[in-house]
């Protein structure tokens, strides 16, 4: 009796505390998802630090920018079309329809356009370590649209990384406007802020939608102003020429740095607040810098390196504390 006893209140015991055991599988899972956002982060951040080189390869004697634009946003709109068949259908109502026709304008038309055009200009690692101030640029926005306080540390952190750009744009001396390096190192960093607004602004819709559903209308959108823009040089490319290690460079970045970049973060977004989103950034200019040693593209020196760790360290400054931000922790 008295062993059967014990068992009784453990039994009990078991029964009582079954729904503090589902808050925290709920938790588990919550978490498990969190991590996955963050792998996510990383893989497309590894395809956009490649494409640097693997871009700047193919442009402009096999394929020019804007007609690289246009195929990227055509292919791609196709593509996240194509998968939507395979997940439960959404219906976006008008009023969103009309904000994700405005993100498409940042986050595809300006983003694509201006990144190409910028790259065609500079050299890959340039546009790597400008494109790294993204999380500064998205933590600016946020304060504004998200009424995030901006405290003296993380102002600190912005003026750090300011001053790497400023070092890498002004490396030559006096800024040239005639120098196609100046010309593509500020095209790149207009790239840089649009796509940092993008990223702010498309969260509250990754929220409501799911990440194809997204994807599929601002690609569409977008693709309405990309080929139209991209037509005149599409036209006179000569597509039977193209050696089979062009096609494949584009193939790399319409597929794997267009839809799978785009979907991995989304899928980094729907979980994760856009700074922290941005912050994976800084890994860009390292595996970007790397392959274009190796592919000779370009060369590493004091001045890539001095800007590189300004940024990098404003990076740090202005994410820090984001994981305790609850205005921004999509959480």
């Amino acid at each position: 009796m008295r062993s059967a006893y014990c068992v009784l209140p453990s039994f009990f015991d078991y029964t009582v505390s079954f729904p503090t055991f589902a808050a925290h599988l709920h938790k588990m899972y919550r978490k498990l998802f969190k991590t996955w956002a963050h792998i996510a982060l990383l893989a497309a951040n590894i395809i956009y630090g490649i494409n640097y080189s693997v871009a700047k390869a193919v442009m402009p004697d096999h394929i020019k920018p804007l007609a690289l634009v246009s195929l990227r946003s055509f292919s791609a709109a196709i593509l996240f079309w194509l998968t939507s068949l395979f997940i439960p259908k959404e219906k976006v109502n008008r009023k969103d329809l009309l904000y994700l026709f405005g993100c498409s304008f940042f986050g595809v038309v300006i983003n694509q356009i201006l990144f190409l055009a910028g790259l065609n200009l500079t050299s890959p690692i340039n546009s790597s370590i400008l494109i790294s101030t993204n999380p500064i640029f998205a933590f600016v926005f946020a304060a504004v649209i998200l009424k995030e306080k901006i405290s003296f540390m993380k102002g600190s952190g912005l003026a750090l990384g300011l001053s790497g750009v400023l070092i890498l744009i002004l490396q030559n001396g006096t800024p040239d406007v005639g120098s196609s390096t100046f010309i593509g190192d500020v095209i790149t960093l207009i790239n840089t802020i649009s796509w940092a607004f993008y990223t702010v602004i498309i969260k509250r819709m990754l929220e409501k939608y799911h990440p194809v559903t997204v994807m599929k209308w601002t690609f569409l959108f977008g693709m309405l102003t990309t080929v139209p823009a991209g037509y005149g040089q599409w036209s006179t490319m000569d597509w039977t020429a193209m050696p089979l290690k062009a096609v494949l460079g584009i193939g790399f970045v319409v597929v794997f740095a267009t839809y799978l970049g785009y979907l991995l973060i989304s899928f980094g977004l729907r979980r994760l607040s856009p700074t922290i989103v941005s912050t994976y950034t800084y890994t860009q200019p390292i595996i970007a810098a790397y392959l274009a040693s190796i592919m000779g593209q370009d060369h590493i020196d004091l001045v890539m390196i001095l800007s590189a760790l300004l940024i990098f360290a404003g990076v740090f400054v202005v994410s820090r504390q984001m994981n305790n931000n609850k205005n921004l922790s999509g959480t």
